[in-house]
């Protein structure tokens, strides 16, 4: 890591970290979370956004914040 470097932000999203599509990360968090309804929110919303491909860790983030958001 570099001097001047944040290590806070250089964890956020890591540059190798491979990036899915909406749609693979969607099938994916079906496997461990069966809510499909928040889902589906969630990949309307991302639609909405055009966020169509991103690295898993922002989309976790997102999902986290979306799922955590006051109605």
């Amino acid at each position: 890591m570099a001097k001047n470097e944040n290590p806070e932000t250089s964890a956020a999203v890591d540059p190798a970290e491979q990036k899915l599509t909406l749609d693979e990360f969607c099938r994916r968090l079906s496997a461990s979370d069966k809510r499909v309804e928040l889902i589906g929110a969630f990949h309307f919303v991302e639609t909405q956004a055009k966020r169509f491909k991103d690295a898993e860790s922002s989309y976790r983030a997102r999902f986290s914040a979306f799922v955590n958001k006051p109605v």
